[in-house]
């Protein structure tokens, strides 16, 4: 029974891991079809924000959109292969009027160049774009439906699976456990009738009753003892077995869980990007109108900062993606650190001197040279002097001091701000923390930053330490091989 319900369990889960491929395969299909879709639209955004502005900043993102089509397209081909109606919308449909999109706008640009802007929006107004992207729009549509069909199909039968595999299981187990009852129930009348039998034999050896009755009860002792082990040795046994197998079970779940989640994270941050970039380009038209009253300017600083601040949160998001999947190389050449603060204090002096802080910056180091990464180590110190200021009150100062001992480089930040509690400070280094003290000057603060310092000075093989008090400040050391 146990041989015959592991095969069957192994052929559910070969089926199984198939419909699981399917599934996958439908999400990409969706996902692919989703970023074509962007793709247009952002060339179509570039092409008339360019035709509205004369900027060529807005052909970048068209010609940029143009490149990822095509391979994103093959991309798509190849998802649906083995579905002949997808294939065939694609083939039939969708590629075509890609096509006399793609000539419409290019035709367009060919007209803003010869003759004018008045040309080429009289051009756009004939709304032979908007029918091309209706289209678009359909066809993506109708790919992503079927999609979401087939994918609810594919659901059903995984859970389908799931539960013939929970009956087989079950059922198996019940039966076994009515043969070991069974076998129990045998046992225990056997032992019966051997009791019965003994005590005939008590009768017909009275001589030796009183040696055989000792004997025997040490015997019987003996073995009850010996079946008690036995049994609780077995049932350890299965208790660690299973529990080994849960938490192999549960270990695997983890790691799938955790590439998932950083595929999802890489991909969405990375599709939130061109998005955010096309809602700033399209305030920065606006600003360039003349047209708007203050008030409604305003609005548009504020839409503004915010994508500024999204784009800091997508590029912290995507840098630690990379950290954590092992992706992030560490390239290492000869860094001048004289020339580094220098770099540091042209970067850092006009945002402190906004706030009426002083920056001070101290090099103390004999050798003026470090073997390292100039990217890692200049987004180390970005983030350390940043949140100093960030967090520090006007009127107040920040010291960076760089020395060097033995076989290391020391970076220390200090600021004189708001200071945190002991029990902060273990668990400064963790993803979207908020803590007690808070940007002084309603600055905006991810929660980020701190973990990307803490596993950049990893990469680079070296550590970092943070002291604190309360109303007095905070400094960060950063020790790096030289």
């Amino acid at each position: 029974m146990t041989v015959v319900s592991a095969f069957i369990t192994y052929y559910n889960d070969q089926h199984r891991k198939q419909t699981t491929e399917l599934v996958i395969l439908t999400y990409q299909v969706i996902q692919a079809s989703t970023t074509l879709f962007s793709h247009i639209k952002d060339m179509e955004t570039g092409q008339r924000g360019y035709i509205v502005t004369g900027d060529s900043v807005f052909l970048e993102s068209y010609f940029q959109a143009e490149l990822d089509i095509e391979p994103q397209l093959v991309s798509l081909r190849g998802l649906v292969s083995d579905n002949p109606r997808q294939l065939w919308v694609v083939n039939q449909h969708l590629v075509p009027i890609l096509h006399q999109k793609r000539k419409e706008m290019d035709r367009s640009l060919l007209l803003f160049g010869h003759h004018g802007r008045d040309s080429a929006s009289l051009f756009i107004a004939t709304k032979i774009g908007k029918a091309h992207m209706d289209s678009i729009r359909f066809w993506v549509n109708d790919l992503v439906d079927h999609e979401n069909k087939l994918l609810e199909t594919r659901n059903q039968h995984l859970e389908n699976i799931y539960f013939f595999n929970d009956v087989v299981r079950f059922g198996s187990f019940g039966l076994i456990g009515v043969t070991s009852l069974i076998a129990l129930l045998t046992l225990q009348k056997k032992q019966k009738e051997n009791e019965l039998l003994f005590v005939e034999l008590q009768k017909l050896n009275e001589g030796l009753e009183l040696k055989v009755k000792e004997r025997t009860k040490q015997l019987e002792e003996e073995k009850h003892h010996v079946e008690h082990l036995n049994n609780n040795l077995h049932q350890n046994l299965e208790e660690v077995k299973s529990l080994h197998e849960g938490l192999q079970e549960a270990n695997q779940s983890l790691v799938r869980a955790n590439d998932e989640k950083n595929d999802f994270l890489g991909i969405a941050t990375h599709d939130l990007k061109a998005p955010i970039a096309g809602i700033s380009a399209l305030v920065q038209v606006m600003k360039m109108e003349g047209t708007l009253d203050p008030k409604r300017l305003n609005y548009l600083d504020h839409i503004s900062e915010s994508c500024e601040r999204m784009q800091r949160l997508i590029s912290d998001l995507l840098d630690l993606n990379r950290i954590e999947r092992g992706t992030s190389s560490i390239s290492v050449e000869p860094v001048i650190i004289s020339k580094l603060l220098g770099r540091i204090h042209t970067q850092f002096h006009p945002i402190a001197a906004k706030k009426n802080i002083l920056l001070k910056i101290e090099n103390n180091i004999d050798e003026d040279l470090i073997i390292t990464d100039p990217d890692a180590l200049l987004q180390i110190l970005d983030n350390l002097i940043s949140n100093a200021i960030k967090f520090s009150f006007p009127g107040k100062e920040v010291k960076v001091k760089a020395g060097g001992e033995g076989k290391w480089i020391r970076f220390e930040v200090s600021d004189q701000g708001q200071g945190l509690y002991k029990e902060e400070l273990l668990k400064l280094y963790g993803k979207f923390h908020k803590l007690s003290a808070r940007p002084t000057a309603g600055e905006s603060s991810s929660g980020l930053g701190l973990s990307i310092v803490k596993e950049l000075v990893q990469l680079l093989h070296g550590e970092i330490t943070a002291t604190s008090k309360i109303g007095e400040g905070t400094t960060f050391t950063v020790s790096l091989p030289k």
